[in-house]
Formats: C-alpha cells, structure tokens, sequence
C-alpha cells in the first residue's frame, strides 16, 4: 500500500500528527471491527486494510525522522504510446516469485517489501484473518469449491538470494486438509500477475 492510498483509507492529510492518526485509526477500527460490524462480510478486510495502512503512515513518519506526516512522493504517470517509462520510487518493480516447493514462495525482494507483496495477494486468494508486520506473519483464509475452509498460514525468512514465504494449511472444519500446492500456485500467479509487466 503506497502512501497516498494509506492517507486516503484513514482519511488523514500529511501534516496530520501521529496522535491525529492514531485517533482516526481507533475511531475507523471502532467503527469496522467485525466484533461491532455484525453481519458486514466485508468487516475482516475493512480491518485489516485499516491495520496496514496504519502501519504504513507509522512507518514513513519514523522514516523521515519527523512527528507528522510528511507530503507523499509525487506518484508516476503512466506512459503514453512510443514513450519509455522511467523508474520512479514510487512504481512497483517487477516481481519475480516462483514456487520453490509445494508449500515455498521464493520473492526477489526484500522482507518488508515481499511481506507487503504477500499482503495484497493473500488478500485477493482469501481473507486475511490475522498478520504481523514485524514478524513476517501472515494468516489468510481459504475456501475450497466443494471443500473446507482451511487457514493458510505464511512465515517469511529472508534469505542472501531472497525472501522465502512458507506456508502451511489445516483445515478449519470438521473434513481433512486438502494438498496446499494449489493455494501456493494462486498466490505465486497473484504475485507476478500485479507486476507492471504483465
């Protein structure tokens, strides 16, 4: 989640001090949580949409070393015919991620970044029920067609060539766990499919 976005879901200015965005968080999480949104399917993902774009104006405050926040970098435009586009800060880079093994992501990027990445494609694959920034922990849950709804849970572990997501899944229902290969598969195709590239 960029910046821009972040400051939008918490409907927060830059200039705005860490106190103003910790109350808007409270209020809007308040306000979401599926604990007092009964019924709102949505509430789990509002939550944890809310979650991470505090954690992102958080960290670009300590970042910039300042107590409010600062103004987001300008966003890139996008090119038009028979022009090149230039890298910008701002504009994601490819990403390469390949299964490793039935059950390893391999993402050519660094922790916080591949964390973010896995973030966004765990989201589109199932509901995000529960993660941690810091340690690299993330819980999505998934439902299969004609079968159990299963958590999936991915630990990441950076490594000298990249950053490894490891997943594991069990069902949370009364029937046995499918293979989890094919959930790997959904996030890895989520992973490379929101490239610039394709």
């Amino acid at each position: 989640m960029e910046t821009t976005e972040a400051l939008s879901v918490l409907g927060i200015s830059p200039g705005a001090s860490l106190e103003d965005v910790r109350t808007a968080y409270l209020q809007l999480i308040r306000d979401r949580h599926p604990d007092r949104a009964l019924g709102d399917p949505d509430a789990t993902r509002q939550t944890a949409r809310l979650t991470q774009a505090y954690a992102v104006i958080r960290a670009v405050v300590a970042r910039s070393d300042g107590e409010t926040v600062p103004q987001p970098p300008p966003r890139a435009t996008q090119p038009t015919a028979g022009t090149q586009a230039t890298p910008t800060g701002s504009r994601p880079a490819p990403i390469e991620a390949e299964l490793v093994d039935s059950d390893t992501i391999a993402m050519h990027a660094p922790p916080d970044e591949a964390f973010a990445l896995l973030f966004e494609a765990a989201g589109r694959v199932g509901h995000i029920a529960y993660f941690d920034r810091q340690l690299g922990i993330l819980e999505t849950i998934v439902r299969f067609e004609g079968g159990p709804s299963c958590s999936v849970l991915i630990t990441l572990q950076g490594r000298a060539y990249a950053t490894e997501a490891f997943c594991t899944m069990e069902s949370i229902e009364a029937a046995s766990t499918p293979p989890i290969r094919p959930v790997v598969e959904a996030l890895v195709h989520e992973l490379v499919d929101r490239s610039p590239e394709n």
